[in-house]
């Protein structure tokens, strides 16, 4: 008898256990949703986090304990963005070209901030801001950079290849390359988000001439 008045409690335990952990989860997307939706009618600029907590029928105090700020609410993309690299990692075919490999890396990038431009541009503005931030990044914005390990690894095997191919250098590390292609792509895709309607193969086509070029270098033959 004692052990089925335990059995029922643990049970009862994780049952409750099990509708509180779903209740975070349902508010988790309703604030994402709402955070997604003022973000993408007012603005970043415009939106608040009050509106936004409004719309997500939360109290303000439960918001900042999903996202500790604004900034940290711009990391609704994190789950699209995982999407994405795993989109740019299947799009690489290893029998193209070096400069095919990697705009075929990045065309998903290129695809998904045109379909979403007024998430990108302050997103890629605040990641600026974050990098020379001293305070500690919130658990979104910590995950949006663990992926950049991940991009670097995929444009160093990239370069590698060819590297062995001899369509690239190997008087440098191909980190070092990966990076110079990373850094490329980080500036062109912010000039290119600035215009009013950023089209993907117009700004994938840019960067694919900066790529090119610094595929051949600058000195004369």
């Amino acid at each position: 008898m004692e052990n089925q008045v335990i059995h029922r409690k643990t049970r009862a335990a994780q049952a409750k256990m099990g509708l509180r952990e779903r209740g975070k989860l349902e508010r988790r997307r309703r604030i994402q949703a709402a955070a997604r939706r003022e973000f993408m009618e007012k603005g970043y600029d415009v939106a608040t986090t009050r509106d936004i907590a409004a719309l997500a029928e939360v109290g303000i105090g439960t918001l900042f304990t999903y996202a500790k700020d604004k900034r940290e609410l711009l990391m609704i993309v994190n789950d699209d963005l995982d999407e994405v690299s795993e989109q740019a990692e299947q799009a690489i075919d290893a029998n193209k070209s070096l400069l095919e490999q990697i705009t075929a890396f990045f065309r998903p990038r290129y695809d998904y901030w045109a379909a979403h431009p007024a998430l990108g541009r302050p997103i890629v503005r605040e990641i600026m801001d974050v990098v020379g931030a001293t305070d500690e990044p919130g658990p979104e914005t910590a995950r949006f950079y663990e992926r950049r390990p991940r991009m670097v690894k995929a444009l160093q095997q990239i370069v590698s290849r060819g590297q062995t191919s001899g369509q690239a250098t190997k008087t440098a590390p191909a980190s070092l390359i990966a990076s110079l292609f990373l850094t490329i792509y980080l500036t062109e895709v912010r000039r290119w988000l600035n215009q009013e309607k950023p089209d993907a193969v117009e700004g994938l086509a840019r960067f694919r001439e900066l790529v090119d070029l610094a595929i051949r270098g600058v000195r004369p033959d």
